[in-house]
């Protein structure tokens, strides 16, 4: 028997469909830190990127016998229900948020991000401070964009998918995504400008 790390997504799936536990383990560990990475990105939160994928594996495997290759790439189709997972958490965070603002809790300092690039062997306080507060406002920036374009902008700047891909997840055209990610962008660089 041909090891499963060696097989195509579709002929793991094929064989996950008839039941095989490591088949479709194979595609779990195969897809874990993508799928992470896009609800991380959509989200901004590492505990919800987490629910995120365990949530989207689970529809997955439920649902597995509704794939089929001859609609488009597991990649795709698992891609897709990683995003609209992590739309609907988004959502509720968002509304989570937005109940809290109008409460009068405008507290700045508890509202952190769990990924933080900076390090501690950083010499020069001006520098840390510097850098940090760069990426702050490129995490800020990179939050106002709409959704598409965000997902779309993730997709092939963290995931390297090529725009036929991305059109596929997001189910528009190839010239759509490429529209998406002009104006993300482009959004971007005037948000960064200001």
């Amino acid at each position: 028997m041909e090891r499963p790390d060696n097989l195509t997504d579709e002929e793991l799936v094929l064989h996950a469909q008839k039941g095989s536990e490591a088949h479709f383990n194979a595609l779990v560990d195969r897809y874990t830190q993508m799928v992470y990475r896009l609800a991380y990105g959509i989200t901004g939160r590492s505990q919800d990127a987490e629910d995120i994928v365990q949530e989207t594996f689970l529809k997955v495997f439920i649902h597995l016998d509704r794939f089929s290759p001859s609609k488009g790439t597991f990649k795709s189709w698992l891609l897709t229900i990683a995003r609209n997972q992590s739309i609907n958490v988004f959502s509720l965070l968002k509304r989570n948020v937005l109940r809290v603002f109008n409460e009068g809790d405008s507290d700045q300092t508890s509202l952190q991000y769990s990924e933080n690039p900076l390090t501690e062997h950083q010499q020069d306080v001006e520098s840390l401070l510097s850098a940090k507060q760069e990426f702050f406002k490129v995490k800020q920036a990179i939050d106002e964009l709409p959704e598409r374009q965000k997902t779309a902008l993730m997709l092939k700047a963290q995931e390297n998918m090529s725009y036929e891909e991305i059109a596929a997840v997001l189910k528009t055209s190839v010239s759509s995504v490429e529209s998406l990610i002009f104006r993300a962008r482009r959004r971007l660089l005037e948000i960064i400008g200001k």
